[in-house]
């Protein structure tokens, strides 16, 4: 079933204060995957708009979030102590416990901050901000530090063609505050306008079209000899390995995405033409020239980097952020909106001021 849920309208005044990003530096071109499957650059590249993609080549899920988060808190020009609360979006954690979030406060040395991770796939970046933006009420509450990282390579059957290449690995980061002053200044700078909405949505009866096992089930001593084995909801014959049929997800996406941003629009009181640009996830290039069409927002104000990186999850919001940010392309008091899809199913989009 189909469920939506509308967010809120945050009327105190917030920054992005800083955002970073690490991508390793192992870059596979489309023609490397004619060594190990049946395929070739122009298939890979004019069914999904990708050429290359990074993959980790032994980085640990939280050693790339880290380094990102270190990117975005040099931005920032905060101490690690000044941080209140690390969320992490991640499907691929490298351990059950301790989460990824708490492994990285303690590279951070980040003492004062409380930390818990996020798994709504590729919506988990969106959803994470959500989270962020809640806290960031409380008054206790003023620097909020989130980390997407991904290592879809652990989880990528590299036999199956369709799927081993359409993914890749790293990690993207921001610190958001309702701290409002520059770093070194003596006055609180100009505040941003505090327009901020957000939408977001779940339809658990299609989860079965992208899945990927956790933990086995174990049958532990306890268990009766003839007590029924334990039902695989999905009948998932890949194990870790995610499997995906592709035309439903194609569909799903190309529907919810423009739907999310204008679900979101209309609650903000906007409309695409008070929109600088949208950052949509990183899956597929015809998703993104299909939403283009649907919303009618030219290609130039949709951000794509999927040519170079590939789908990474919930990564790949807060990466192209960053890039974007650094390059000079998106610039303080702009207005943008995000917006993704990803296993579960889920769904969202969120307008933000930078």
């Amino acid at each position: 079933m189909l469920s939506s849920y509308g967010g809120f309208t945050v009327i105190l005044p917030y920054k992005i204060l800083g955002t970073g990003s690490y991508l390793p530096d192992l870059v596979i071109e489309n023609e490397r995957f004619t060594e190990i499957v049946e395929t070739n650059d122009e298939w890979i590249t004019s069914r999904t708009g990708i050429e290359r993609r990074h993959l980790s080549a032994g980085e640990a899920t939280w050693e790339m979030g880290l380094k990102a988060a270190r990117r975005a808190i040099e931005m920032a020009g905060i101490t690690t102590d000044k941080i209140d609360i690390i969320i992490v979006s991640t499907l691929t954690p490298d351990y059950s416990t301790p989460n990824t979030a708490c492994i990285i406060q303690a590279e951070l040395e980040a003492k004062n901050a409380f930390c818990f991770d996020v798994n709504a796939a590729c919506t988990g970046f969106i959803q994470a901000f959500d989270i962020a933006m809640r806290y960031l009420l409380d008054p206790d509450i003023h620097n909020v530090l989130i980390v997407s990282t991904e290592s879809l390579s652990k989880i990528t059957d590299f036999t199956d063609r369709r799927i081993c290449v359409l993914f890749g690995d790293g990690a993207g980061s921001i610190i958001i505050s309702d701290q409002l002053t520059e770093p070194g200044a003596s006055e609180p700078s100009e505040a941003p306008k505090s327009i901020y909405d957000c939408f977001i949505g779940s339809d658990g009866a299609s989860g079965h079209t992208l899945v990927g096992k956790s933990l086995d089930a174990v049958r532990h001593p306890f268990v009766p000899k003839d007590a029924p084995e334990i039902i695989d909801r999905y009948a998932h014959p890949n194990g870790v390995y995610i499997q995906m049929l592709g035309q439903e997800v194609y569909r799903f996406a190309t529907t919810m995405m423009p739907y999310a941003v204008e679900r979101v629009l209309e609650k903000a009181g906007k409309t695409l033409e008070d929109i600088d640009f949208l950052v949509p996830h990183q899956a597929n290039e015809r998703i993104l020239q299909s939403a283009s069409k649907r919303l009618k927002i030219p290609m130039e104000k949709v951000i794509s980097h999927i040519a170079d990186l590939a789908n990474t999850s919930s990564a790949s919001i807060p990466i192209c952020l960053d890039m974007e940010f650094r390059s000079g392309k998106l610039q303080r008091g702009q207005t943008l909106v995000f917006t993704g899809f990803g296993g579960g199913l889920t769904y969202g989009a969120l307008i933000c001021q930078l």
